[in-house]
């Protein structure tokens, strides 16, 4: 392991970096600076080591010759394909904000990098937008109702992404975004990218025309294994699975398995908390 990052230390240091930084870093510069403006809220410091991490997703990002250096590198292999391309932290009288954005790079496709990026970076935004409308509002409230400001509980709000599947014909990963008060409840972004194709992968291109029959008896026999160990589920036609919906969301598992996701109370007791159901793509 010593010997890996000494090696990756001189690649960096003989890379010329490009006069030009990526469009990711680029719009993630921007954006830093635009949520500094809108906010006004200092980050924390997230001390020398994470400064160092930040750099060195920096130049990932921005160099491809540096990008494709670390690609033979056994410690970081596929995940060069997905970086963290801005953390940051907010602490206020409202929130407790902690991201960790991803963006796609070093695809060989930059007009799919750039169109995932941005639909990234805009979801989340508008994501986090909501949420704090959600935590003053919910801040006023509790003054308003006879409680002390100063009491008052700020919402914890996560944005963290898992790489599933990556592989040199498909790249999965799921963007969730977690809101914590007196309960918590999450939501998921899946993203499934065919990279010889440069386009989002669906259902019916992994599992054929009989998709939605594989995969309501995936879900079936799923719940039933589950009812039989102890599990409790919703009844069809009391919010309980019926069928999969046009578009359901899935993830790649590391086999290349499409695993059919449902998120809590969509079709089980919110203590059954996030269903997944594995779906074979053999016949």
């Amino acid at each position: 392991m010593h010997d890996d990052l000494q090696k990756a230390k001189q690649r960096y240091e003989s890379t010329e970096i490009p006069p030009e930084l990526s469009f990711t870093v680029a719009a993630a510069v921007r954006e830093g600076e635009r949520r500094r403006q809108r906010r006004r809220s200092a980050r924390r410091s997230l001390g020398a080591g994470l400064a160092a991490c930040a750099c060195f997703c920096l130049l990932v990002n921005s160099s491809p010759a540096f990008a494709s250096a670390l690609a033979d590198v056994p410690v970081l292999g596929d995940l060069a394909r997905i970086i963290t391309v801005e953390r940051y932290q907010i602490n206020d009288r409202d929130r407790l904000i902690d991201v960790r954005l991803p963006a796609l790079t070093d695809t060989g496709d930059t007009d799919l990098e750039q169109r995932i990026n941005t639909e990234i970076r805009t979801r989340i935004d508008e994501v986090l937008d909501q949420a704090e409308q959600r935590a003053r509002a919910a801040r006023e409230a509790f003054v308003e109702t006879g409680g002390r400001e100063e009491d008052f509980t700020p919402i914890l709000i996560n944005v963290d992404y898992e790489v599933k599947c990556s592989n040199e014909q498909y790249l999965s990963f799921v963007i969730t975004k977690t809101e914590t008060q007196a309960n918590a409840y999450s939501e998921f972004y899946l993203y499934n990218l065919d990279l010889t194709t440069g386009t989002q992968l669906t259902l019916p291109d992994l599992l054929g025309p009989d998709w939605r029959t594989r995969c309501d008896q995936a879900v079936k026999e799923g719940i039933l294994q589950s009812e039989q160990a102890g599990g409790v589920y919703f009844a069809p036609g009391e919010g309980g699975f019926e069928t999969v919906s046009d578009d359901q969301k899935f993830y790649l598992n590391s086999q290349g398995q499409p695993v059919l996701l449902f998120e809590k109370y969509e079709i089980a007791p919110g203590y059954m908390g996030v269903q997944e159901f594995p779906v074979s793509v053999s016949p």
